[in-house]
């Protein structure tokens, strides 16, 4: 647990309070007190084999118990904690007393996606990470590795699984002191674009890029997006 003395004034636009040296205090709980833990928020997005890539897709924008945006069922689907564990929606912001200073980001993909759609993905996209509109990080999604999951391999018999980078917790990019504050009700974004002018040409003319079918050896692509970093909770 972290705490400290009481804070007399408060963050502009929100009910957090700040002390004369910048320390910030995140309680709702207990006065002056969190708790503090290293760890992650993670966000999934499911892609039908066969699928249309669509121009854009806006992540971490459902919390826990809400529709899945992008779900691949008939029905409407309720995100659970398999595909995230973000409690209010990006738009939203964190719910006092809950925030992160983030260490590092970082995209996977799942074991189970084709490699051939692993590749397809990585080419014909990139990302932005805003925070109230600013563009914090941007760029290829192979660029920030999670360093989770399974690394692949293959022979002259057979193929294994693949990911993006290393499954190694060392094996991402870490900003260290250059790391970002992500407040409570500070609104940010991180959307997933495949623009059609940069996709896949067919006949002379860019197409927007579409994963392998059923028939050709597709299963869908799972991408996983996560926030590394510190996070403050409640105190119970």
């Amino acid at each position: 647990m972290a705490s400290s003395s009481a804070f007399p004034s408060t963050v502009r636009g929100t009910n957090v309070a700040v002390s004369p040296s910048g320390a910030v205090d995140m309680n709702a709980l207990i006065a002056n007190t969190v708790d503090r833990v290293t760890g992650f928020y993670y966000y999934t997005l499911e892609l039908a084999a066969g699928q249309a890539l669509a121009p854009s897709y806006n992540l971490f924008n459902a919390a826990v118990s809400e529709q899945d945006p992008y779900s691949l069922a008939n029905t409407s689907q309720v995100l659970t904690k398999v595909k995230t564990n973000i409690l209010t929606r990006a738009s939203q912001g964190f719910a006092p007393p809950y925030d992160i200073v983030v260490d590092s980001i970082g995209i996977e993909a799942d074991p189970l996606t084709n490699p051939a759609d692993t590749a397809l993905l990585m080419r014909y996209s990139y990302f932005e990470l805003a925070i109230l509109q600013k563009i914090q990080w941007e760029g290829k999604i192979q660029d920030y590795p999670a360093g989770v999951g399974i690394t692949g391999a293959t022979s002259q018999n057979a193929q294994s699984m693949w990911n993006i980078g290393t499954a190694d917790p060392n094996a991402k990019k870490r900003f260290g002191r250059y790391g970002k504050y992500l407040a409570p009700q500070v609104m940010w974004s991180w959307t997933l674009n495949f623009p059609s002018n940069n996709g896949p040409i067919v006949g002379g003319v860019p197409t927007q890029p579409t994963l392998l079918t059923a028939v050709n050896g597709g299963v869908g692509a799972v991408l996983r997006f996560y926030l590394f970093g510190l996070l403050d909770r409640p105190v119970t």
